[in-house]
């Protein structure tokens, strides 16, 4: 399974394919596009396969990795500490002079969080590179395995889970209904409000200009594909901007909100519907009220 966003918090809608026992690898497939930032973080000019490396410090994430950090207890009492500084003045004469001066000063304890060290190799499968991390395994703790794929992201931007075998894992073969995509082409409003008539009119006569109103919105920004959900869907509609990696999950029930996606339509739509709104797969989830059409319209233009 393929992640493109900033950060994970759940992890577990990204293993599901992944056998409770099975080890697996998280990585990176498109080698070649992160060259540079291989570069940067401390690999060769060669890129070797087999090379191993801590990657180096370029933000948050990789610096707690490299370096550890501290966890503030503000629930004990503070407590005195020195800070070291150089004092430097002027005397009368214009002459300057220097001296190291140590400054007592009070604040909570701290407790040292040892890093995590994780690093990162090159690998090859099938004659091509790929960046994958050390061997893992769900025993590991969510934790662990949620550090590294958020290290990816941080360096990289994205992150692949991969099997023991260096490869995506193998979605069984279940064939999800829950989505009904309309045929290719740009969809204006009048294209679209064809196809979701049925579903609007089915709403409260009261509700039924709202509804219009906010998919009129999104649609002015000329989608390339739209998806009508089915089943427990069926409130649903998918507005696809892939030269933006911009999916918009819009409801048409009033009092709900529109969930913003930066992942591939293809994953999104596997997803139940417990998975696509209760685990913070979303980039972004923009509430039905005041200053909706603004953010639709800063998110789109």
């Amino acid at each position: 399974m393929h992640i493109k966003k900033r950060r994970v918090r759940n992890i577990n809608p990204y293993l599901k394919l992944i056998p409770e026992n099975d080890n697996f690898y998280l990585g990176l497939l498109n080698f070649e596009e992160h060259q540079n930032k291989l570069l940067e973080i401390g690999f060769t000019p060669d890129l070797r396969v087999d090379e191993q490396i801590l990657p180096k410090s370029i933000g948050p994430i990789s610096d707690y990795n490299s370096e550890g950090k501290y966890n503030i207890l503000k629930d004990q009492e503070k407590e005195e500490y020195v800070q070291t500084r150089e004092w430097t003045w002027e005397d009368w004469g214009g002459n300057t002079h220097s001296k190291i001066v140590y400054i007592s000063r009070e604040r909570y304890p701290r407790e040292f969080v040892a890093p995590p060290s994780s690093e990162l190799k090159i690998a090859e499968q099938e004659e091509s590179k790929l960046i994958i991390s050390e061997s893992l395994n769900r025993s590991d703790g969510e934790e662990k395995i949620k550090h590294i794929i958020n290290l990816f992201l941080e360096i990289f931007g994205e992150c692949d889970i991969l099997t023991d075998e260096l490869i995506p894992p193998i979605s069984p073969n279940t064939v999800r209904l829950n989505w009904k995509l309309l045929p290719p082409g740009e969809y204006p409003w009048e294209r679209v409000q064809e196809e979701v008539i049925d579903i609007i009119e089915r709403q409260p006569r009261g509700n039924q200009p709202v509804a219009n109103y906010r998919l009129e919105t999104i649609t002015d920004h000329t989608p390339n594909f739209v998806a009508v959900g089915n089943g427990g869907f069926n409130d649903y509609l998918v507005f696809g901007f892939p030269d933006k990696d911009i999916y918009i999950l819009e409801s048409i029930r009033t009092g709900n909100a529109t969930y913003v996606f930066d992942q591939d339509w293809e994953e999104i739509s596997q997803l139940s519907k417990k998975e696509i709104l209760d685990n913070d797969l979303q980039r972004e989830r923009i509430i039905h009220r005041d200053g909706w059409e603004n953010n639709i319209n800063e998110l789109l233009n």
